[in-house]
């Protein structure tokens, strides 16, 4: 008999299920929105019935012999709590909503097993704190064991801001905010007035469409008064003072119908007052003398604010997770419940890899392959498939890629990704009209050689995770236009030989045939889907897109040229 722990996020939204066996080895970890292809998947279990299934198949869990814990990534029932919904930047509606939907999560989490015979009553649940949850997550994968861990989010059980001491792998609290000062609600009001909407994730788009825009000197000012930082925790100020800045901010405001370039100014000045009050944040974090800083919560994803971090606090090493929003809290979830029955063994670092999820089956790829009517089918397997694909992509064919087990987290890294050649200046635009079916102003990422970065980019540092937003050497930024984003940076995802043989040995295949060690990378999905999770599903996008072809783990499928 063996024991499973089963982790769950719970906050109503970005559900995801973790499970960790008895060992401590991460087993398994995926968004419940690839499952059930709903964007955010909000309101869905998290331990959906199908997708938890699956799932417990791939572990090999046995319903007659082994044991499943179940934990959640909440400690309480934000509705439980004696504090009043706050309206001062979100309406209090959308306050209320999600409170509904946590207290349902947590309410129900558990309840599949019911369903699929594995409980005879409700079963038992073990509940964790929110920001620790978030901490234990991404520490787990840090490549070191002694530092900072901040975490900066929407909305914690008391506060959206916690700090804690990383030492020899273990946390120990320093601190959390209280009250509703968010970061990540001062965002998702940023993301509304630039006529985007924050539950469908939309704050990607302020982020990029701040690169095209000039910060109001006057305006960043205002808004970064929005929030007070008092020892590190944000904090709202007064009524008075909000309602100014909200005043003031409308003026800039974009309705969704007007031309999106309109809002680029006020998304810039949006991101630089963040980037502000971030940055006083870590100014009191600094003060400890901590080297290494780890970064969680949903704030975390902000990359292009993330690349501005390294030299000026002190920290010689900052690291994002693969999945710092809550969707990875049911990795958090898993690994408390884990070591609260281990408590002598140290939370696990450096060995979390991003590619926990589903793998797809070959019997599928097979009769998918045999049926799906196109002509075109190639054997990509080894050292000479590598050089097939990179003609491929070196010739302009744009190719999705489904191969091995998929990436946890938000952004696609190389097993559920549209791959690219990024020298032709007009590949961005054939990707978004053709392909993505998105804004012309949505920028791609590059995947490059870990050990190369220092040739391409300013203020090198490793990004294995697309976490940070880089700086192109001036004379790069020509040979690679279609990654090069409007204000001259770049979302990298760095790739290291040992960890990612494939994409290292795809690297060194286009270096070989156009001089150039790097690849444009961007998720395997059109606008508004989350990212393929099924053969089908990969095979319908090639279906309904200017895609050209699909990799299916080391089989190539292409339309006609």
């Amino acid at each position: 008999m063996s024991r499973f722990y089963l982790g769950l996020s719970t906050s109503g939204h970005d559900p995801a299920l973790a499970i960790v066996d008895e060992a401590g080895c991460i087993r398994f970890a995926e968004a419940t929105e690839r499952f059930i292809q709903d964007k955010r998947a909000w309101g869905a279990a998290p331990d959906h019935v199908g997708h938890l299934e699956s799932a417990l198949s791939a572990v090999g869990f046995d319903a007659a012999a082994d044991e499943l814990i179940v934990s959640t990534s909440w400690a309480r029932v934000k509705a439980d709590l004696p504090v009043s919904v706050s309206n001062a930047l979100l309406p209090g509606s959308d306050g209320l909503w999600l409170r509904g939907l946590q207290a349902h999560a947590q309410a129900s989490a558990g309840e599949s097993l019911l369903r699929l015979g594995l409980a005879e009553t409700s079963p038992e649940v073990r509940y964790f704190d929110h920001h620790l949850s978030h901490s234990v997550a991404a520490c787990g994968s840090a490549p070191f064991a002694d530092g900072l861990c901040l975490v900066i989010d929407g909305e914690g059980e008391v506060g959206a801001a916690s700090l804690f001491r990383l030492s020899h792998g273990r946390l120990k609290r320093l601190w959390r905010s209280w009250g509703p000062g968010s970061l990540g609600t001062f965002y998702a009001w940023l993301t509304g007035l630039c006529g985007f909407d924050w539950r469908a994730g939309e704050e990607w788009k302020v982020m990029g469409l701040a690169a095209f825009g000039t910060p109001d000197a006057g305006l960043v000012d205002v808004l970064e008064t929005m929030l007070n930082i008092v020892d590190g925790r944000p904090q709202l100020p007064e009524q008075a003072v909000i309602d100014a800045v909200v005043a003031r901010a409308r003026a800039h405001a974009r309705r969704p119908s007007d031309p999106i370039q309109q809002a680029a100014d006020l998304a810039a000045s949006g991101q630089a007052a963040y980037g502000r009050l971030v940055d006083r944040i870590l100014r009191s974090c600094s003060e400890l003398g901590e080297r290494n800083l780890v970064l969680s919560g949903g704030c975390a994803l902000n990359s292009s604010y993330n690349g501005t971090i390294g030299g000026r606090f002190g920290f010689e090493a900052v690291h994002v997770p693969s999945a710092p929003a809550d969707d990875g809290n049911a990795l958090g979830a898993a690994l408390l419940s884990w070591m609260q029955d281990h408590p002598e063994q140290s939370a696990a670092t450096g060995r979390i890899t991003p590619f926990l999820g589903t793998t797809p089956d070959r019997r599928v790829i097979d009769r998918t392959v045999a049926n799906c009517g196109y002509g075109h089918i190639s054997d990509c397997a080894g050292p000479q498939g590598l050089a097939t694909l990179a003609g491929r992509l070196a010739a302009g064919r744009i190719i999705g890629v489904m191969r091995g087990a998929a990436e946890f987290g938000p952004r696609a890294l190389g097993h559920r990704s549209i791959l690219a050649d990024p020298r032709p200046s007009d590949m961005k635009d054939r990707l978004n009209q053709r392909v993505k079916g998105r804004e012309p102003y949505r920028p791609f990422a590059p995947i490059i050689p870990a050990h190369r970065v220092s040739e391409w980019f300013d203020r090198p540092q490793p990004s294995p995770y697309m976490s940070f937003t880089l700086p192109w050497k001036a004379e790069a930024r020509d040979r690679v236009p279609a990654v090069v984003h409007a204000d001259g940076t770049g979302r990298l995802q760095t790739v290291e030989a040992a960890s990612d043989p494939w994409m290292s040995g795809l690297l060194d295949a286009m270096e070989a045939r156009t001089g150039v060690p790097i690849v444009l990378n961007t998720s395997f999905n059109v606008m508004g889907k989350p990212i393929v999770h099924s053969v089908q599903d990969a095979m319908a996008v090639l279906a309904t897109t200017g895609l050209d072809g699909v990799l299916l783990d080391d089989v190539l499928v292409e339309k006609a040229a």
